[in-house]
């Protein structure tokens, strides 16, 4: 397997053990055998079907969880055979496999899909996750190039061990981080600081916000850190907007009772408009406006020009 993987991924691939990982039911290691094996940097479990078991896309997909947290890396099933619909379902549920000697799905890689029904295929794994972005925003305001252990991250960002995992691999991936692996804890550091940091990482950067909404202004939604024309207006020449932006987590309780509001039917100075952000934006808030690349990619695609020649100036004088 190692060979041909070598030969699709074009990664030097060795193997690292056969060991079963602690802590797993039995069901889960029945019929099942395992290789761990690291590709370039990144330690992948890889996980052997038996070519006579029945499985489904979610049984799977909630068992790759538990193998990642009881491995403490990333997963990849390994298929003897597999029907088109049934990769096209793992696909489409981002579940890692290989099924060789022609197909290979690991998005955390951004490798090489080959098909036997169709045509070849290249797979890029081009944007960040939301919780790689968060990670990013991390060693960007706060670490810099001082390296720190995954648990001390997830703790900060109050992720999962199974996400800081996911986040950390994707940025490794795109030669963002460094990993190194001190007994049984692994540190991760930034590549570069600064705007230098900020320049490598914009090509994957993802915009935050999943959708607008309009509310009635009320003083809890008043304390949400500004974003969007309201937090730009504050850091430089352009006029604020008629109607407030501020930016929540989508999770956030106080958005899931609100009534939503119809700007069209509404006085404008009673509203106010709602990001919903698809990961916290207070975690990297500074004088109660959203960070400065969140706000950048947030506002990529205003087709105003005087917003992107204020958001231009803006991010040129960013203090990093």
């Amino acid at each position: 397997m190692i060979g041909q993987l070598q030969r699709i991924l074009g990664i030097t691939i060795f193997s690292v053990d056969n060991n079963i990982p602690g802590g797993l039911p039995f069901y889960l290691i029945n019929g099942r055998t395992f290789n761990k094996i690291r590709i370039g940097e990144i330690p992948v479990l890889m996980i052997n079907m038996s070519a006579n078991e029945k499985f489904g896309a979610a049984a799977l997909e909630k068992q790759l969880a538990r193998y990642m947290d009881a491995a403490g890396c990333l997963c990849a099933f390994v298929f003897p055979t597999l029907l088109r619909r049934q990769r096209d379902v793992l696909i489409e549920r981002g579940i890692p496999f290989v099924c060789l000697p022609d197909q290979v799905y690991l998005p955390f890689l951004g490798v090489f899909l080959s098909e036997q029904f169709r045509k070849q295929k290249t797979l890029s794994l081009v944007k960040m996750t939301p919780s790689a972005q968060v990670l990013f925003l991390y060693f960007l305001y706060r670490m810099r190039n001082q390296p720190v252990v995954k648990k001390q991250a997830a703790e900060d960002l109050k992720m999962t061990r199974m996400s800081i995992t996911r986040a950390s691999e994707q940025l490794l991936g795109m030669q963002l981080i460094t990993q190194e692996t001190h007994g049984k804890e692994i540190w991760m550091q930034a590549v570069q600081v600064g705007k230098e940091y900020f320049e490598l990482a914009r090509p994957h950067l993802i915009n935050p916000v999943q959708r607008v909404i309009t509310l009635e202004k009320s003083e809890a939604v008043n304390l949400f850190p500004a974003a969007g024309e309201s937090a730009l207006s504050q850091h430089s020449m352009l006029n604020s907007p008629l109607i407030p932006v501020v930016a929540a987590d989508k999770g956030n309780e106080l958005l899931q009772s609100v009534k939503l509001l119809d700007e069209r039917w509404e006085s404008a100075e009673s509203l106010i408009r709602v990001e919903c952000w698809k990961y916290d934006p207070c975690l990297f808030v500074k004088e109660n406006t959203v960070d400065p690349v969140s706000l950048a990619v947030s506002l990529q695609n205003e087709r105003d020009e005087r917003i992107q020649g204020e958001l231009l100036d803006y991010m040129e004088n960013v203090e990093w």
